[in-house]
């Protein structure tokens, strides 16, 4: 008899009686690709999508008027060790969306979040905590459920990616492949990686460690923009460690940088800035004198707080790391930079750690049964905890509360002084024509200097 019921058991699974659908408290939304073929990393494939609506979202099209796009993996590690995957989409060119309330866009991250055992709340909070603490820009994100040609894939996160853009991160955006010596200074929107890759820029940090930074925008750099951004990056480094000639206050945007490690500290992520870490720089240009104006390297936007609360130690994050934190220990014995950090303690710890709880609060009223649809949909997963939000909320409280008392005991109250941010470095002397034409070559005039287009000084 035991064997007829399993069997019986077995045969009630295979004809889906058993499956999973969508909780029906969030919008839903619809992915089929074209012949329904599977997606995987290495390809962008044809696909159409509509969502439903839900509460404040609005549906974007229909069953019968579904939207074009392309849909492919993205992801290193959540990609391969997870069977519930992370997805890119992109719409058609000139077709942007305005996806679930966030602003127009043709790119989209559709993250998964099988690494997050605290009940999703790792990436939720890390945005919450950069809006708060006051990053210029934060990626957005919108709790749905997934159904992928037909099968219900459980809760998601469409998720507004990290690109140059008026809505994101909103700098010039160069073109690839650019040489003229006006433009090359910027925009830049830069990655330091943890996984090596064609294109990379490599360095050493001065204390040894090795550095891998992907350019993100331009991608496909000429050799003119190789050599700018190579030298950006070691000034950046040799001040950072009070080494050449370019102050540290001159070249990087303390306040920003304040901002994004105080973010990392709290969440205490320990991949922090080891990958996914951005830092991105704008053109320069000329004041209404004449005078060149010089924007700084900024850290941010967030992203990827899967490491979150993984270590659980009272140790600053530089502090024998888990994986190498470039630059934070250093940024930290900066009187400076150090100044902005207990500025910016006082101000969260008045006012911005209610407001986060209350984010909290929100957050796990909104996807509760979504959430325990989606451990039913992964019960063999990281995330099948998840279905039980009252505990997971309780035990991600306890770290992250656990973690800002240990700052407090650290930090103290912080320091009560008005936050003056900073403004772009402006050079003393007036800027003559960026570029002249001597004897064919074409020159650059930056600073009282001379160099080639590909960054070598002239003598």
């Amino acid at each position: 008899m035991h064997r007829i019921l399993t069997s019986l058991l077995l045969l009630a699974c295979t004809a889906g009686l058993f499956a999973v659908s969508p909780s029906g408290t969030l919008p839903v939304m619809y992915i089929t690709t074209k012949n329904k073929q599977d997606v995987s990393r290495d390809k962008a494939i044809d696909a159409t999508l509509y969502v439903t609506a839900q509460g404040n979202y609005s549906a974007l099209g229909n069953a019968s008027n579904q939207i074009p796009l392309t849909i492919k993996g993205r992801g290193n590690w959540t990609w391969t060790a997870f069977d519930k995957k992370p997805y890119k989409i992109v719409f058609a060119q000139g077709q942007g969306q305005k996806l679930l309330g966030m602003h127009k866009s043709k790119h989209w991250a559709l993250l998964a979040g099988a690494d997050d055992y605290l009940g999703f709340l790792k990436n939720t909070v890390g945005y919450a905590l950069s809006e708060r603490i006051g990053l210029p820009y934060t990626p957005h994100q919108v709790p749905v459920e997934l159904v992928l040609n037909g099968d219900y894939k459980g809760l998601y996160f469409v998720t507004e990616t990290v690109r140059i853009d008026n809505d994101r991160v909103n700098i010039h955006e160069q073109q690839d492949g650019e040489t003229k010596a006006e433009l090359i200074t910027g925009g830049w929107l830069v990655e330091i990686d943890n996984y090596p890759s064609e294109g990379n820029i490599t360095f050493s940090e001065h204390n040894g460690e090795q550095v891998m930074v992907t350019p993100q925008s331009p991608e496909e750099l000429s050799s003119a923009q190789r050599t700018y951004i190579t030298s950006q990056l070691n000034a950046l480094n040799d001040a950072i460690y009070g080494q050449g000639s370019t102050p540290l206050a001159d070249i990087l945007d303390l306040t920003d940088a304040a901002r994004f490690y105080l973010v990392q500290e709290i969440m205490e992520d320990c991949e922090s800035y080891h990958g996914s870490c951005y830092l991105y720089k704008d053109r320069d240009s000329t004041d209404t004198r004449g005078r060149q104006v010089v924007p700084k390297w900024h850290f941010g936007p967030v992203w990827d707080f899967g490491n979150a609360y993984d270590r659980h130690q009272e140790r600053f994050i530089y502090d024998s790391p888990t994986f190498a934190q470039i630059w934070a220990e250093q940024l930290c014995r900066s009187d400076l930079f150090y100044e902005r950090v207990q500025q910016l303690w006082y101000q969260y710890r008045q006012s911005g750690h209610k407001k986060v709880l209350a984010d909290i609060d929100a957050f796990v009223s909104a996807i509760t049964s979504a959430a325990k649809r989606d451990a039913e949909r992964w019960q063999n997963s990281n995330v099948r905890t998840n279905g039980d939000m009252s505990g997971r909320k309780k035990e991600f409280l306890n770290r992250l509360n656990w973690r800002v008392d240990w700052l407090y005991s650290q930090w103290g109250e912080g320091d009560s002084t008005p936050i003056t941010d900073d403004v772009p470095t402006v050079l003393s002397e007036p800027a003559p024509a960026a570029i002249r034409l001597v004897d064919g070559q074409l020159l650059i005039q930056r600073d009282g200097q001379t160099f080639t287009i590909t960054g070598q000084p002239v003598e």
